[in-house]
């Protein structure tokens, strides 16, 4: 049975290992984006447009294939929250 990681395709530093499927890899990415900025917030600081590319690899009789990645941009504001013009 397959299973999948999450590496950062820059530096090929593994972040997650051993999910149980491609969604539980994408879970992994969102909560390591929650706890960056998370991170940043309590020193007071800003993530400042820091981006972070992830490559989703499903790993199959220890065969890491790419299978997705994951493009995460913190820093940025969301601009779902700014008055809609009429």
């Amino acid at each position: 049975m397959p299973r999948y990681q999450l590496r950062d395709t820059t530096t090929g530093r593994l972040l997650a290992h051993d999910l149980a499927d491609y969604c539980a890899a994408e879970t992994a990415a969102d909560r390591l984006g929650d706890s960056l900025e998370h991170g940043f917030a309590a020193c007071g600081e800003g993530a400042g447009r820091i981006r972070l590319r992830l490559g989703i690899e499903r790993i199959t009789d220890g065969t890491a294939e790419i299978v997705g990645h994951h493009i995460m941009i913190l820093g940025t504001k969301d601009t779902t929250d700014l008055p809609h013009a009429m």
